[in-house]
């Protein structure tokens, strides 16, 4: 007989616990979450278990009394099957208990699953407050240092030099670095470099990325919006060293010939560190932006928040530095350009021969 255990480790998944595991199958269990971020994470962690794992074959994702609405939750595990290999992604689903009564993604639990979901969610309620969270955004900052430094071609970077432009702590950057230890080649002087393209890392990054850099999206309903070049001279007439040129400039600055067409809008990212993002300058450009309201919505500018100690921008001719190329292959992928992502990423040599 089918046993439960709880808080379970994985082998070869050392940054990973799972809430439950009974057989082939792992939970995970989101408390009242209003974080559409955690159930990213959390179905890309998932993914990532059911992928390598030879022991889990499937993976139930259990949300009691979420905080988004069903059409976003919807959204959201679309969103997720654009990124996750389909015969991955076939492995997940999500048992959803909303005032007392279970539904579920892509069809709602099985009457014979109904008394394990309950017993896991009661043994969850009883050990930890809602809410509680295992990741680190400071992880995806210690990835997006590592891809900059393999993509630019820079080799080993020492550990200290890592926590320094990261701002993270030496356990918060060993733990990331066990979490990539299959894609990292160690040296003897205590410095790491990527060897392989962190492929199932990235997914995760690219799919939580909205939230990872506190993405923000403006646009114009006056009827009369300035074009994007606009805004960008009236930009560069500010200043500002904090603020950074991405998306479809900062593509075509890395690689000119790259296959881009127009700039349908600003992408910028502003350098906070542990700071609140300070976005006043946004009138300056135009005061007739808002902030977007929909996702659908086609904006003008968008803003993302670099949080490290170091931005990794670089300087620029024109005054205004450009932000580096890791965030500007997430800003087209942001910008819905995924085929013109991949083609960025594989137009520097580091990626040659690399699954990407």
């Amino acid at each position: 007989m089918k046993t439960l255990r709880y808080d379970c480790s994985i082998e070869n998944f050392p940054g990973f616990r799972a809430d439950a595991i009974m057989g082939d199958t792992v939970y995970e269990v989101l408390l009242e979450t209003k974080d559409a971020r955690r159930l990213r994470t959390s179905l890309m962690d998932l993914s990532r278990v059911v992928s390598l794992s030879d022991e889990m074959r499937h993976a139930v994702l259990v949300l009691e009394e979420p905080g988004i609405t069903e059409s976003r939750l919807q959204e959201e595990w679309q969103g997720a099957a654009s990124i996750i290999r389909p015969e991955i992604f076939s492995r997940l689903s999500a048992g959803i208990r909303q005032s007392g009564k279970w539904s579920g993604i892509p069809t709602p639990p099985a009457a014979s699953e109904m008394p394990v979901l309950e017993e896991i969610l009661q043994h969850e309620l009883s050990q930890r407050p809602a809410g509680a969270s295992r990741n680190s955004e400071a992880h995806y900052e210690i990835l997006r240092i590592l891809i900059h430094q393999w993509l630019l071609g820079r080799g080993p970077l020492l550990i200290g030099s890592l926590m320094k432009i990261s701002g993270a702590s030496h356990p918060t950057v060993s733990r990331s670095l066990e979490r990539l230890e299959h894609c990292l080649k160690r040296h003897s002087d205590r410095s790491v470099e990527l060897r392989i393209f962190p492929r199932d890392e990235w997914a995760r990054l690219v799919a939580v990325s909205d939230d990872v850099r506190a993405t923000v999206r403006f646009v114009d309903r006056s009827g009369q919006a300035r074009s994007p070049e606009s805004l960008l001279r009236r930009l560069r007439s500010l200043g500002r060293q904090d603020l950074a040129v991405g998306g479809v400039w900062g593509a075509k600055h890395y690689q000119p010939s790259l296959d881009l067409i127009g700039n349908p809008r600003l992408d910028l990212s502003i350098h906070s560190g542990r700071k609140v993002a300070d976005l006043s300058f946004v009138e300056k450009l135009d005061p007739a932006l808002e902030k977007a309201t929909r996702r659908d919505e086609s904006p003008t500018l968008v803003i993302h928040t670099i949080r490290r100690a170091e931005s990794l921008f670089q300087p620029s001719e024109n005054e205004i530095p450009w932000a580096d190329p890791v965030e500007c292959v997430l800003d087209l992928h942001e910008a819905r350009l995924e085929s013109q992502a991949l083609e960025f990423l594989r137009s520097f040599p580091a990626t040659k021969g690399s699954p990407l």
